[in-house]
C-alpha cells in the first residue's frame, strides 16, 4: 500500500512538472501588431485655406497620423492625428501649420497602433494639391425694367483681390470672360447681353499676385425677367406656399386675374403670363356643391389638357375629345372622363365649343364626393360673356398659350384675394 501511494504521488508530481513546462502565451502578443500601409485615394482644395485628403482604411490602425510638406521641402511635418475610423481629414490654415494661396502642398497618412506603439508603412510620394480661393455663391441676375442690362450680384468670397465675371448665351454656349471687378465690389451691370437670348452668368475669385482662380460654379445663374414690387410680392407669397413645394409651375387665379408662374433653377418664381379671367356666376367658395354656380377656392393639380381641337403643342398629357367623350355626373363614375357609346349623365364634351382647348382641374378628387361638384375646368370663354357654372374661363389665345407652357405636374391655385395665397 505504501509503495502504491508513493507511485501515485510520483505520477502527480510528474504531471505538475509537465504542465509547468508548457510555454505561456505572452500577454503582450497583440501589442506586436504592425498596421498596414495606408492607400491614399484623393486630395482637393475645397476652398480658401483648406485642403482635404482622403484614404482607405487599413488593418491594425487605432489612429491615423496626417503629415504635410510645403512645396520645395523634403521633410514631412505631422499636423494631426485622427481616430482609426476616419477616412478623411481637412487641413485648415493655422499659424503653426499655414497654407498659402496658390502654393502646392503634399500630404500623406500613416497608420498607428496605440497598443504596440508601432507605425505602418506609408506612401512616400503622397498626394499634392494647390490651395485656391473659395467658390463664389451667386445671388441673382435680373434684367432691368427696359431690358437693357442685367444686374448680377454675389456674396463676398475670400481668397483673392478680384472677381472674374463670365457669361454664356444661346448663341455662345461656352463661358466667356466679360469683366474683372475689384474684391470690394459684389455686383456687376452687364450692358452687352442680348435681350433675345438666354444669358447665364458665373463668377470666380482671382488672386492676381499668384495668378490663381478659385473654384467655379459651373451651373451658373440665369438672368431672369424684371418684376415690379407688386409682382415680386406675389412671387414671394407663392414661394412660401405648400403648393410651391410640389411643383415648378403654378396657374394662379386671384379674383379676375389669371397668371402663369414658373420656378427657375435658382428657385425664383417668375410670372410668364397675366390675363383677365372669368369664373362662377355666384362667385368663389371654399364649400362648393354641384349646381351652386361657384368656383372652388383652393389648390388643385391639373389632371391633363384636353380639347375638341388637336393638341396645340402642349408637353403635358392632352386628350382629344371624341363623339363618345363625357364628363360623368353618374354615381359610379362621378367626376371622371368616360368614353361611352351610350349617353352618360353629365357633360357631353363635344357639345361645348368652350372646350376647344381646356384643362381638367383636380377638384373633388381623392376622395371624390358625389354631388360635391364635377367637371371643373379651365377653358375658353363663351362668345358673349365671361361667367361660368363653376369653371375658370379665358380667351382662346390665352388658353392655347397656357397649354403650350404647361407640363405634367402643374398646379392651379384659386383665391378671392392676394391675402389668401399663403393658405395653399
Amino acid at each position: 500500500m505504501k509503495q502504491y501511494l508513493q507511485r501515485l504521488l510520483a505520477l502527480a508530481l510528474a504531471m505538475v512538472l509537465a504542465l509547468s513546462t508548457v510555454p505561456e502565451i505572452p500577454a503582450q502578443a497583440a501589442s506586436d501588431t504592425v498596421p498596414g500601409k495606408v492607400a491614399l485615394v484623393s486630395i482637393e482644395s475645397p476652398g480658401y485655406h483648406k485642403i482635404t485628403i482622403n484614404w482607405k482604411g487599413t488593418t491594425g490602425a487605432s489612429q491615423y497620423h496626417i503629415y504635410y510638406r510645403r512645396e520645395g521641402e523634403t521633410k514631412w511635418t505631422k499636423i494631426a492625428k485622427v481616430s482609426g475610423s476616419a477616412r478623411s481629414y481637412t487641413h485648415v490654415y493655422s499659424s503653426k501649420f499655414p497654407i498659402v494661396i496658390g502654393r502646392n502642398y503634399t500630404y500623406t497618412v500613416r497608420a498607428y497602433n496605440s497598443t504596440s506603439r508601432r507605425y505602418g508603412e506609408y506612401d512616400h510620394k503622397g498626394l499634392t494639391a494647390q490651395n485656391i480661393p473659395d467658390k463664389v455663391t451667386l445671388q441673382s441676375a435680373v434684367w432691368n425694367a427696359g431690358k437693357k442690362a442685367v444686374t448680377l450680384k454675389w456674396n463676398k468670397t475670400a481668397g483673392g483681390d478680384y472677381y472674374r465675371i463670365y457669361r454664356k448665351s444661346t448663341s455662345s454656349p461656352k463661358w466667356k470672360t466679360i469683366a474683372y471687378v475689384s474684391s470690394d465690389k459684389l455686383s456687376y451691370v452687364d450692358k452687352t447681353a442680348s435681350a433675345t437670348e438666354k444669358n447665364v452668368y458665373t463668377v470666380r475669385v482671382y488672386h492676381s499676385k499668384m495668378k490663381v482662380l478659385g473654384q467655379v460654379n459651373s451651373a451658373g445663374i440665369t438672368a431672369r425677367e424684371y418684376q415690379d414690387a407688386a409682382t415680386q410680392a406675389v412671387a414671394n407669397a407663392l414661394a412660401r406656399t405648400a403648393t410651391a413645394k410640389k411643383t415648378k409651375q403654378i396657374i394662379l387665379v386671384v379674383d379676375h386675374n389669371l397668371s402663369f408662374w414658373e420656378k427657375d433653377a435658382q428657385g425664383y418664381w417668375n410670372r410668364k403670363l397675366s390675363a383677365y379671367c372669368g369664373y362662377g356666376s355666384n362667385g368663389m367658395s371654399t364649400d362648393r356643391h354641384e349646381g351652386d354656380r361657384t368656383t372652388p377656392v383652393g389648390s388643385f393639380p391639373i389632371l391633363h389638357g384636353f380639347g375638341i381641337a388637336a393638341n396645340p403643342g402642349s408637353a403635358m398629357q392632352y386628350r382629344k375629345v371624341t363623339n363618345n367623350s363625357y364628363w360623368s355626373g353618374e354615381y359610379s363614375t362621378y367626376n371622371q372622363w368616360v368614353e361611352s357609346t351610350r349617353p352618360v349623365a353629365g357633360e357631353h364634351l363635344i357639345s361645348y365649343y368652350q372646350y376647344k382647348y381646356a384643362m381638367a382641374i383636380g377638384f373633388n378628387r381623392n376622395p371624390t364626393v358625389y354631388k360635391k361638384g364635377s367637371a371643373i375646368f379651365l377653358h375658353c370663354k363663351s362668345y358673349d360673356h365671361w361667367s361660368t357654372a363653376g369653371c375658370v374661363s379665358v380667351e382662346e389665345s390665352v388658353m392655347k398659350r397656357l397649354l403650350v407652357m404647361s407640363r405634367n405636374g402643374v398646379y392651379m391655385i384659386i383665391v378671392r384675394n392676394q391675402g389668401e395665397i399663403g393658405n395653399y
